[in-house]
Parts: C-alpha cells; sequence; structure tokens
C-alpha cells in the first residue's frame, strides 16, 4: 500500500512538472514566433541528398516499419532530432507525399542536408548575371545556393524553343512496333518502384498485370511523371546533380588521373589493368587518360560512361571477351548495343565491335582499342555535334529532335553525375571555374515537375461487371467507366456484381442496391494497392409507376419528375459564392452529412466528394468539392469548399496550414486556386503575407479564433 502511495505522489509530481514544462516551453514559442522574423518556427528546411532512395521510417531506427520512400532533391521539414539505439542521429521529419498528404516519420541524418546551413547573402552582381542570362525565377533558389557555397562556378541558361511539355511528350512516346509495340524513347529496369513505369496501354498489359519489356525484358517504358521529372533541369540544381549539365569536353588543367582515380573508387576502373598496344599493360586510369587526349573527350565522363554500362563490378559480357560468337571482342560503351534482329543488345554491341573504321579503331579486338576508339566515336557523334553534356547525351534537341539519343535509360544522365561529381575533390570544386549548361525550355511549369514516388500494383481495372437480370449498355469493357439500364418499375432493387483483374485491389459499391423511381446512379470504385482509384458508373433508370401519360410521367402525382427537370436548390447556414463557385462559413472538423443537411434539393441529389471525386468520408476540407445533379445524373452545379486557414485540405487549422504560408512567402512551395484563398486569412488585398501565418498561429494557440 504504501508502494502504491507513493508511486501516486510521484505521478502527480511528474504530472505537475510536465505541465509546467509544457505551459513555459508554449509561452516561449509564443514570444519567439512574435519575435522571429520567420514566425518564430523553430523547424530546419532540410533537402534529401541520396544516390537512389531514402526510406522514411514510423521511428528512429532502421527496426521500425517504413511508412515512406523519398527520392534525391526532395524537401522536407526537420521537427526534431533522435539517437537510434545504435547511436545514429535520425532527423524526425515532415513532407507532403505525392498524393498531397503530409507525412511525419523519421530519416537517418546523413542522408539530409540542411539547407539553412548554406548561408546566401545577397549578391546584386550575381542576381544581375542570372537575369541577364534569363534564368526564369524558378531556377534561381538552386542557383543562389550554389552560387553561395561554390562563387566560381559559371552557370549558363541554354534556352531551347521546345514547348517543356512538347518535349516531355515526345520523350515520352512508345514508338508503335512489333511484338511488344517496338523500343520506348525512355526506359526504366523492370525493378523500379510502379509509379516509375508506364501504364499506358502499349506499355502496360492491364487483363494480366504484367509490363511489356523493351530493349529486353529486364526494360520497360518509364512513366510520364519520371519522363517529367527527369527532363526537368530545375530538380538537379545541387552540388551533385548539377554535373550532368557539365561540359563533356576534356579540360586537361583539372581533369586529371588523381581526380579519375577519386572518381573511380571502389570501381573496377581504380585498380585493373589491360594490355596496351606494345605488348605490355597498363592501367585502367593510364587508358582513359589516353583516349581523353585522343579523342577530347573528357577523362570523368568516359570513366562514368563505362561505370553506367558495365556496372561497377565490370562483369558485363560486353567486355567478357568470351560472349559465345563474339570471343576476344569488347564495347566498354555499349555502343550500338540494343535487342534486335533476333540478338540481344550485348550480342548487336560486339557485332558492332567487329566492324571495321580506322577513325575509330574499329575492329575493338582489344580492350584498349575500344575504350581509346569508343571515345573518338562519342567526341564525334554527339561532343562533336552539339550533345555535350550528359543531359544532352541522353535528351537530344539537335536538327531533328530526339532522334539521336545514345541511350534510352531515363534517369542515366542523373546517375552518371553522380559519378562525374566525384571526381573533384572539395578543393577542386572550390577553385575550379566549372562551367555548367542548363536548359531553359518554354512554357516551363510554375514549379519542378516531381518525383513519383508511389509503389503497389497500379492494376484497378475490373475483369467483370454485371447486374442481376439486368442488361448494361454498353457491352462491358474494362475501361469503358459508364453503362446505362432501364427497369421496370416492379424493379425495386438490384444486386451489382464486379470482380477486379487483380486480386490486390479492393472493390466498394457492389452488392444489393434500391431503386428510387428516375435515375439511379451506382458507384462501383476499384481501389489498386498504390492508392489509385478508378469509378465505373451503372446509371439505372427505373420507369415511374402505372397511371402515367403518353410519355411515362405519372401526371397526377407533382413529387415525381422527368429525370431531365433542373433541380431547385435552397440553402441554409453555410454561404455559397456563386461567381466564385465557392462554399464558405464552414468550421472545422465539419463532417459531409452536415453539409449535405445544410441543402435541401428537390428534382435532384447531392454528393460531396474529394477533388477527384470519390465521395468524403470522416471531415470536409478546403479543396473538396460539392456537386449537385439533375435524377438523370447529369452534373447541374459544383462547388469547392473553402476553409480560411485550413489550406492543406485536411479540414483543422494546424501549424501544417502556417508552416504551407511561411513556404509560399519563401517561395519554396508555392500556392494557388481555393488554397490560396484559404491562406489569406485577414481577407484583405495583400495577398498571403505574415499577417495570415500570424492570424493561423494565435488560432492554433487559442488567442484569437479565426471566423469563417
Amino acid at each position: 500500500m504504501r508502494l502504491r502511495v507513493d508511486r501516486m505522489y510521484f505521478h502527480r509530481v511528474k504530472t505537475n512538472i510536465i505541465c509546467h514544462l509544457l505551459i513555459v516551453a508554449l509561452i516561449s514559442g509564443l514570444f519567439a514566433f512574435l519575435d522571429e522574423e520567420i514566425y518564430g518556427y523553430t523547424d530546419k528546411t532540410g533537402v534529401v541528398s541520396v544516390e537512389t532512395t531514402l526510406n522514411v521510417r514510423s521511428d528512429a531506427g532502421t527496426i521500425y516499419k517504413k511508412i515512406g520512400t523519398l527520392t534525391n532533391g526532395y524537401i522536407v521539414t526537420i521537427k526534431g532530432e533522435k539517437y537510434s539505439s545504435t547511436g545514429a542521429l535520425w532527423y524526425n521529419i515532415s513532407y507532403i507525399d505525392s498524393g498531397g498528404k503530409t507525412v511525419n516519420g523519421y530519416v537517418a541524418a546523413e542522408f539530409i542536408k540542411i539547407l539553412d546551413d548554406i548561408q546566401y547573402n545577397p549578391d546584386a552582381d550575381f542576381e544581375a548575371y542570372m537575369t541577364s542570362q534569363g534564368f526564369p525565377e524558378s531556377y534561381k533558389n538552386g542557383l543562389r545556393l550554389l552560387h553561395a557555397k561554390y562563387p566560381n562556378w559559371v552557370f549558363k541558361a541554354d534556352h531551347i524553343d521546345i514547348d517543356f511539355n512538347t518535349a516531355v511528350d515526345n520523350e515520352y512516346m512508345i514508338n508503335p512496333g512489333s511484338a511488344n509495340y517496338g523500343m520506348g524513347r525512355s526506359l526504366i529496369s523492370v525493378n523500379s518502384i510502379s509509379s516509375w513505369k508506364s501504364t499506358d496501354t502499349k506499355a502496360y498489359d492491364w487483363s494480366t498485370g504484367k509490363w511489356y519489356g523493351f530493349d529486353g525484358n529486364n526494360w520497360v517504358a518509364a512513366s510520364r511523371e519520371l519522363v517529367a521529372y527527369a527532363l526537368d533541369p530545375r530538380n538537379f540544381l545541387d552540388e551533385t546533380y548539377i554535373f550532368q549539365f557539365e561540359s563533356l569536353s576534356y579540360e586537361p588543367s583539372y581533369q586529371t588521373a588523381e581526380g579519375l582515380r577519386a572518381l573511380t573508387a571502389g570501381k573496377f576502373l581504380n585498380s585493373g589493368t589491360i594490355p596496351n598496344d606494345n605488348g605490355g599493360t597498363m592501367s585502367y586510369i593510364d587508358a582513359i587518360m589516353r583516349a581523353a587526349n585522343i579523342s577530347g573527350a573528357s577523362p570523368f565522363y568516359l570513366a562514368a560512361s563505362i561505370v553506367q554500362e558495365m556496372g561497377s563490378a565490370g562483369k558485363s559480357g560486353s567486355i567478357s571477351g568470351t560472349e559465345k560468337g563474339y570471343e576476344g571482342y569488347y564495347n566498354y560503351y555499349n555502343i550500338k548495343a540494343y535487342t534486335g534482329g533476333g540478338l540481344t543488345a550485348i550480342q548487336n554491341g560486339l557485332k558492332y565491335a567487329m566492324g571495321t573504321d580506322a577513325a575509330t579503331y574499329r575492329p575493338w579486338n582489344t580492350r584498349y582499342k575500344s575504350i581509346v576508339g569508343g571515345a573518338v566515336w562519342t567526341a564525334k557523334n554527339y561532343i562533336g555535334r552539339g550533345q555535350d553534356t550528359l543531359y544532352y547525351k541522353k535528351f537530344d534537341f539537335v536538327d531533328t529532335p530526339y532522334t539521336h539519343q545514345y541511350m534510352t535509360h531515363i534517369i542515366g544522365a542523373r546517375q552518371e553525375a553522380v559519378t562525374s561529381s566525384k571526381g573533384y575533390t572539395n578543393e577542386m570544386k572550390n577553385t575550379i571555374k566549372l562551367v555548367f549548361k542548363i536548359p531553359v525550355f518554354k512554357s516551363m511549369p510554375e514549379t519542378p515537375c516531381p518525383i513519383p514516388t508511389k509503389d503497389g500494383s497500379p492494376n484497378n481495372v475490373l475483369a467483370g461487371l454485371g447486374a442481376d437480370g439486368i442488361s448494361l449498355t454498353p457491352t462491358f469493357n474494362m475501361f469503358t467507366s459508364k453503362y446505362d439500364a432501364i427497369v421496370e418499375n416492379s424493379v425495386s432493387k438490384i444486386n451489382v456484381t464486379a470482380k477486379a483483374v487483380d486480386g490486390k485491389a479492393v472493390i466498394s459499391g457492389a452488392g444489393e442496391h434500391s431503386l428510387k423511381e428516375g435515375s439511379n446512379d451506382i458507384t462501383i470504385a476499384v481501389k489498386a494497392e498504390n492508392g489509385d482509384v478508378r469509378n465505373y458508373v451503372i446509371s439505372v433508370v427505373r420507369k415511374p409507376s402505372s397511371g402515367g401519360d403518353n410519355n411515362g410521367n405519372n401526371s397526377g402525382d407533382n413529387n415525381v419528375t422527368t429525370p431531365d427537370e433542373k433541380p431547385s436548390v435552397n440553402v441554409t447556414g453555410i454561404n455559397i459564392d456563386e461567381q466564385g463557385k465557392l462554399i464558405t462559413g464552414i468550421s472545422e472538423a465539419t463532417s459531409p452529412d452536415k453539409i449535405k443537411g445544410a441543402f435541401s434539393i428537390k428534382n435532384g441529389t447531392i454528393k460531396v466528394t474529394d477533388k477527384n471525386g470519390t465521395e468524403k468520408s470522416g471531415t470536409v476540407g478546403t479543396g473538396d468539392k460539392v456537386r449537385i445533379y439533375t435524377n438523370n445524373g447529369s452534373l447541374f452545379a459544383e462547388y469547392s469548399i473553402m476553409i480560411y486557414g485550413d489550406i492543406n485540405g485536411d479540414g483543422a487549422i494546424t501549424v501544417k496550414d502556417a508552416l504551407m504560408v511561411r513556404k509560399h512567402i519563401l517561395g519554396m512551395e508555392g500556392l494557388g486556386g481555393v488554397n490560396a484563398i484559404a491562406a489569406n486569412v485577414n481577407r484583405q488585398n495583400d495577398g498571403i503575407t505574415v499577417k495570415d501565418a500570424l492570424m493561423i498561429r494565435k488560432h492554433v494557440l487559442g488567442m484569437d479564433k479565426i471566423i469563417q
């Protein structure tokens, strides 16, 4: 009993201490917020710095559940720090995922670069230089950070007279061909996450859930989103990926054998030797430096290209010298290596190596001749043609665009840039005047195209859809989303059956449905493993009861209407802006049912959905929709819900919304549409300012409530 009393006493003391500390922290944080120019946030802004992907965990340590994946260049907010059980430092981070949701989790600190640590002091000369070069505003933040760290670097804008979306469309295009529609211009490994792979019907078999192979079974068509990410230069304005814009020409003053050794550390090129042309041997380093001297191509680029094509261990059949039928031939750069004509990519590459061309040292029947001759071939056909960066080697905008591209690997330039950047020591990066030619397209999006991050099967099509005893029009097709049916008045309910192609997909909306007279819309939603939802709608018209006129209308009952009669709508308790098509006056944590209850509708129906058309449950938020339909299922009116202060659309006003205002003001993440209206909390004509962030903060702290 005494022990129990001691525990209770300790619990009260502990609780009082915690409460006291919370009050102190709250007051301290408030005064810091009011006094600090960036609203007193102790948060730090960081950027992911990895070669592949970074796992987000539910807590600090690799033993905890993976809740997300981030890629290089992703901006995150660092909320705190924590050490794992192994003693490693982890950051508690918050970020917006590709679906627009805020995710909170933990990542290893070593893979996060804190942007706040790099201070950019206003440099009028550099600002004027960027403007004179014609860099859009969306390029400048990345360039400012690079200039702050490496003031000797030179950034040149290369203006391309092509609309950005036109370039994306052409790089994404899948060329019609034979068995599997031929070879795509932009490919990615079949083992990549699903959102990196195209689901175009020419690239993905929806009936089986399998991707078609291009250039062999291990390469599939890249998704349009991944193509847009890889094509957008703004995604690569950091100290590593910037090297895909470096000139590929040889600069002997600083592209040295020492730098080449640093670049190839841990790779087969670093320590291996090959026979030379004099009966002796030479190192790979010496061979590549000689190739640079002869061809005029950067040795760093040559090494990066070899590693990209042959792998870090150099185990590819292209350089084994033992490929059956092609013994004694080598192709270090995989030139002309593609699947076709009944041959594998390696076989076609070695077939080319067997040809004769004195200018490029062919046949490549020694390793030395392949390394040097391949460099000469590349310099002649790419660097000399104007495709003089890793980026332009992949993406061709010279003469007839898109037709002369070295590789199909969509992020090959990004990966080669990682290798190239390692060729420069920190001292070299800080002292050498490196020049980068950075593309600028016409009509670029306001913000960089994000890298897709979703994974899991994307298959959300049905294998079959029907209703017991009822014929649907048109005949079912997995890609047809709308169907019609007419039933007699005696049919008061129907049973809908649906089967998905993918066993991991979840179907909702099937089963028994009651029918009212007139039009009835039945929605069957198929949610794929990756979260994508596809809706199928069956519009069933139940005929009126007997006694109607010749047109099938019941003239004796004023409550029965023709299916296409316009609805009559009355609203109480909320505000409707007909000009802006907005619904306002809604408080936090409002349910969809409460919204529906504010409407009185005759001759129509109402739905509350998210922006994608999926019916809402839980609470509504900024950006959700109220849709009113006629009795025949036609859309009569649509409004966007807007809650002042709820910027991220979760239906609550929190510090996350204040952070979004901060990022907008700092130019990190711009707001638009209804979200921008929700951010203008003070409702003045001054745009989105610190005053709006302050009002949100006061609302969160309970000091001053935002009135809707």
